[in-house]
């Protein structure tokens, strides 16, 4: 069979025009002094030129600079030496098109000869798609990026089965634990029962675009804490619509519920309240019809026994109307005589009949603020209230302790009220009565101001006494506040407004100078989670760096690990049998110029005068206003580095 080699080579040339009209990737030939020789559609397409206008111009003119120079050199020297510098290796450079764009592209050169003649081409995959592509991933990942850290609340990506992927930074903040110590995990293990794991992992996850329902959860940080928590899922989809896993939502509910309660406890006094009014109310309406009865009827009787059987009638039903007379008060009916007075000077009038009532096993003491507001109140209410407290603490102490009454003003922003409900922001002279008795515990403590309520026994407190001074207060503008613990003592806070006091809060809000943090390391020991929480929060936006601990053993492990630490503080009662106190006499003999400040909702009076002294302690009194931490703070670290 005889070929045709004319023939043959025809069919060749138009199988390869046929190849680079339908390529999609630009084609260029040149020769060996870069004269362009042919181009294909997909070329002409992608660098704007027909051709015409390009065929016999140096190739160089599709190159912007630097790569025109050193495209000039590459071949220079191959043609030389054969020294390749892109001749059949494919790299990226850029284009340039005819309206003067450049665009990124990747360049394979291949060489090929015709007799003695060199050609080379040069095959060009246009990136602009996939570099946009890239451009976009990595936006979306910085923008992920950026969310993912900066979330509030936990975010934890987890595997179909539940296995823990990643998680953010407020994942550690809230739970305690690092990324490290939860990677391959499954998020069950974080439940407060594993019986839970089904129920919050069965239900199948919804695609980012679904709304989705909340769940309800609880779950255990490192320390052991159970907290509540509202959940949100969502699956994570690939580009096949295959689920690849599922992104968990967590918040932490604590705050939330704290206040729910707190609103709860209000209602509940509001309720109890309203019913104590209306039944005291009726009554006082059946006790008068009896003592009105008894007052007609006494001197109608003329025998010594009927007399005596009246007359005790009588004694019982005027009783009555003073149990009633506190029960409105309780419900704050009951009309007050206000006026306006100086607390200190009730306090120093009743010292010696107070110091007669208690006895000798107690030591009473006083703290009075030499520039005291005047409030505005009822004068009588007032000294029924100091007299209850005092015979309160007494009855706390039956083995002798330690007992102060204390006055000091008290300005309060919407921040410092907030645990307080019914309590508004402004300026209050508060009356504290501390002593160093029993102490409640918190079910108690919760209870406390509910009428007929009392631990005493059978015949030995009506229930009556901090119900009826919780109602003056509230009747009056005020509220009380109760710090106790469990054999630590108790300290009852009354709060009566300030005469005048809108003027001065809204002016004192206003020039309240604050003394911003520096970025100094401050470390908070304090056993209360939710106050550890927000005092973190508060020093933080002071411009501090916080670290945390619970109790007083692991704020010395925190500082071994963390020497770097500018100053310290510290609640002065706390669980784990190290105080306060015992935490600054520690830190003094290891740390002699770290800076300790105390905090309590106890009174300064009941503290060991000497060993504040002895350490160089201050002492910020709860509740304190941001502006009061942050001078406190700002005075203590300059004075430390004054005398450094």
């Amino acid at each position: 069979m005889t070929t045709n080699p004319t023939r043959d080579a025809a069919v060749e040339a138009l199988k390869l025009e046929a190849i680079l009209k339908s390529a999609v990737a630009a084609i260029i030939t040149i020769d060996s002094i870069g004269r362009i020789e042919t181009v294909n559609p997909a070329a002409e397409q992608l660098f704007g030129y027909t051709v015409e206008e390009i065929a016999g111009r140096n190739i160089s003119m599709l190159m912007p600079e630097p790569y025109r120079s050193q495209h000039d050199t590459y071949l220079a020297k191959y043609l030389a030496t054969g020294r390749r510098q892109i001749i059949g290796i494919g790299r990226e450079v850029a284009g340039l098109r005819k309206d003067g764009t450049t665009f990124p592209m990747h360049l394979s050169v291949g060489e090929f000869r015709i007799g003695e003649t060199r050609y080379f081409t040069g095959t060009i995959l246009d990136l602009r798609a996939q570099r946009a592509a890239e451009q976009r991933f990595e936006r979306e990942q910085a923008l992920f990026r950026s969310i993912f850290e900066s979330l509030p609340d936990p975010l934890v990506i987890c595997d179909t089965g539940g296995a823990i992927r990643l998680v953010n930074p407020s994942f550690t903040r809230v739970f305690g634990y690092t990324e490290a110590e939860v990677l391959g995990e499954s998020i069950v293990r974080l439940l407060e029962r594993t019986a839970d794991a089904a129920h919050f992992l069965g239900s199948e996850p919804e695609p980012p675009a679904v709304s989705r329902k909340h769940q309800e959860a609880q779950f255990r940080r490192k320390s052991g804490e159970l907290f509540p928590t509202t959940t949100v899922q969502a699956a994570i989809v690939g580009s096949s619509g295959s689920q690849l896993g599922r992104l968990v939502l967590i918040h932490d509910a604590t705050a939330e519920r704290e206040q729910e309660t707190l609103l709860l406890q209000a209602q509940r006094m509001e309720a109890v309240g309203q019913l104590t009014g209306g039944v005291a109310h009726d009554f006082n309406n059946l006790l008068t019809v009896i003592l009105g009865n008894l007052e007609l009827l006494e001197p109608r009787l003329s025998d010594g026994l009927s007399q005596s059987l009246a007359g005790e009638a009588r004694e019982a039903a005027e009783m009555g109307a003073r149990l009633t007379d506190r029960l409105l008060t309780f419900a704050r009916r009951q009309r007050l005589e206000t006026q306006s007075i100086n607390l200190n000077e009730f306090v120093l009038g009743l010292t010696e009949l107070l110091r007669r009532t208690i006895g000798t096993p107690i030591d009473l003491s006083t703290a009075l603020a030499t520039d005291l507001w005047a409030t505005v109140a009822d004068p009588g209410q007032v000294e029924s209230a100091v007299v209850n407290l005092v015979i309160n603490a007494r009855d706390a102490m039956p083995s002798g302790g330690r007992l102060v009454i204390e006055t000091f003003n008290a300005s309060l922003g919407p921040g410092d009220v907030v645990d307080v409900p019914g309590m508004a922001a402004g300026d209050y002279v508060v009356l504290s009565v501390a002593d160093t008795g029993h102490g409640m515990t918190p079910e108690v403590r919760a209870r406390a101001f509910e009428p007929f309520f009392t631990t005493k026994a059978a015949g030995k407190g009506s229930g009556l006494g901090l119900a009826t001074i919780y109602g003056f207060a509230r009747q009056s503008g005020g509220n009380v506040t109760i710090y106790s613990e469990p054999g630590k003592g108790t300290s009852v806070n009354l709060y009566l407004p300030r005469a005048g006091r809108g003027t001065r809060a809204e002016s004192g809000a206003a020039t309240a100078e604050v003394h911003a943090g520096r970025g100094e390391t401050v470390l908070v020991v304090e056993d209360d989670d939710r106050v550890r929480r927000l005092t973190a929060r508060r020093l933080g936006d002071l411009g501090y760096r916080v670290l945390e601990a619970g109790q007083g053993a692991e704020a010395l492990a925190v500082l071994a690990q963390a020497p770097a630490v500018d100053i310290i503080f510290s609640d002065l009662v706390m669980a784990g049998g190290m105080s306060g106190i015992d935490l600054a006499r520690e830190v003094r003999t290891r740390y002699p110029h770290l800076p300790v400040v105390l905090t309590s909702g106890y009174s300064a009076g009941l503290m060991d005068q000497a060993d504040l002294a002895e350490l160089d302690l201050q002492v910020l009194r709860k509740p304190y206003r941001q502006a009061e931490l942050a001078r406190m703070f700002r005075a203590v670290l300059d004075r430390g580095k004054a005398q450094a």
